[in-house]
C-alpha cells in the first residue's frame, strides 16, 4: 500500500464538519480550541454543521475535511465529500470507534501534532440499501438496542443512555431467524441462516469489542459474522467468549468474506444498524465500496498496515 504524506503546510482551506448534538456537551470547547489552533497555523477554517453546508463548501481548493464528532458524523462526511478530498477524524462523539481504531487522540494539541505528521491511507467503505457506512452493520439484538436509544434521544448522548435499552431488549427480544445470501470473494453465491449477523469493515466495535478481528478495511472485502443461536443465555455465552478471546473457537459462529450480502427475515420489523446509528428494517442489501475514501492516519498505523499486508489473513 502507498501512504503519501499529507503535506499539511500546503495552502488551501480546511472544512471543519461537526454535528452539534454528537457526544457530550463539553465537546464544543474542544472544537472551538481546534479552530483557534488551526487558524493560528495559518489555515482558513470553514465551519459546516449540516450536510447541506458541507456539500456547499467542499470545493477543489479544500485541502482537508475534518470530521469532529462520532462515527456517524464521519460516515456522513465521507458520503458527501467524495473519494478525492482527504478526511481527518477528530473523535469527539460518544464512542468514537473509528478514531480509536486509528489511534487518534481527542486532545486538540495532539491532533494538531497528528496533522503535521499524517499520511494518507485509501480505505474501504460499504453501503446498506445505498446508505454509506464505514465500520460495520449489525442485524438483530444490537440493532434493536440502537433503535431504542435513538427513539429516546433528546440531545447529547452518553454511554449511560444505552443501559436501559440493553436491559429491556435482553429480556424481550425474540431473536428472529435471518436468511443471508452472499457473494463470496470468489464470486460464488452462498446461503446461510442465523439469529444475529454482523457485516464488518473495521475490526473494532463499541467498548473495545471485535466481532471480526481479522477484518481489513482496505482489502475490498467485507467480513460477515453469523451467530447461530438466540436467546438471553446464548447471548451471555457469546459475550463471555468474546471477552475471553474464545470467539473464533466456537462452532456455532460462521465467518465468511464477501463483496455483497443480502439479509432478510420472515419476521416483521427486524432492524439493522450501521456504525451505531439506526438503519431501518430488513431487507437490507450490503455492498462493499473499495478504496472509497482517503483518510489521514499516523505513520505508526501505516506501518502496522504494511505488516498486515505482508502476512496472510487467517479466518
Amino acid at each position: 500500500m502507498n501512504f503519501p504524506p499529507f503535506q499539511e503546510d500546503e495552502p488551501g482551506r480546511i472544512v471543519l464538519f461537526h454535528n452539534p448534538i454528537a457526544g457530550p456537551l463539553h465537546r464544543h470547547d474542544k472544537i472551538d480550541r481546534l479552530k483557534r489552533k488551526l487558524r493560528k497555523k495559518g489555515y482558513e477554517v470553514i465551519d459546516a454543521t449540516t450536510l447541506a453546508e458541507l456539500e456547499t463548501v467542499v470545493a477543489p481548493s479544500v485541502r482537508l475535511v475534518i470530521s469532529a464528532g462520532g462515527d456517524g458524523t464521519a460516515a456522513a462526511a465521507v458520503a458527501r465529500i467524495g473519494p478525492d478530498v482527504p478526511l481527518a477524524i477528530f473523535p469527539t462523539g460518544t464512542e468514537n470507534v473509528y478514531g480509536k481504531y486509528l489511534g487518534i487522540s481527542n486532545s486538540t494539541d495532539a491532533f494538531i501534532d497528528f496533522l503535521s505528521q499524517a499520511v494518507v491511507c485509501q480505505l474501504d467503505a460499504a453501503t446498506a440499501n445505498g446508505q454509506l457506512f464505514l465500520l460495520m452493520l449489525g442485524v438483530g439484538y444490537d440493532a434493536e438496542v440502537v433503535h431504542q436509544v435513538a427513539s429516546q434521544r433528546k440531545g447529547h448522548l452518553s454511554q449511560s443512555a444505552y443501559f436501559g435499552p440493553i436491559v429491556q431488549t435482553s429480556w424481550r427480544y425474540p431473536f428472529p431467524d435471518l436468511q443471508l445470501e452472499l457473494e463470496n470473494e470468489s464470486g460464488e453465491i452462498e446461503h446461510h441462516t442465523g439469529k444475529w449477523a454482523f457485516v464488518v469493515n473495521v475490526p473494532r466495535y463499541a467498548w473495545g469489542m471485535s466481532f471480526a478481528p481479522q477484518a481489513i478495511p482496505w482489502d475490498g472485502l467485507l467480513d460477515v459474522c453469523i451467530l447461530q443461536q438466540g436467546g438471553l443465555g446464548r447471548g451471555i455465552g457469546y459475550l463471555y467468549s468474546l471477552l475471553r478471546g474464545g470467539w473464533n473457537a466456537r462452532s456455532d459462529i460462521t465467518y465468511r468474506r464477501c463483496r455483497r450480502v443480502h439479509i432478510t427475515s420472515e419476521s416483521r420489523d427486524v432492524r439493522f444498524q450501521t456504525d451505531g446509528d439506526p438503519g431501518g428494517a430488513l431487507p437490507v442489501e450490503i455492498v462493499v465500496a473499495p478504496a472509497r475514501f482517503r483518510c489521514l492516519v499516523s505513520r505508526k498505523f501505516a506501518e502496522t498496515q504494511r505488516q498486515i499486508a505482508n502476512s496472510a489473513p487467517v479466518l
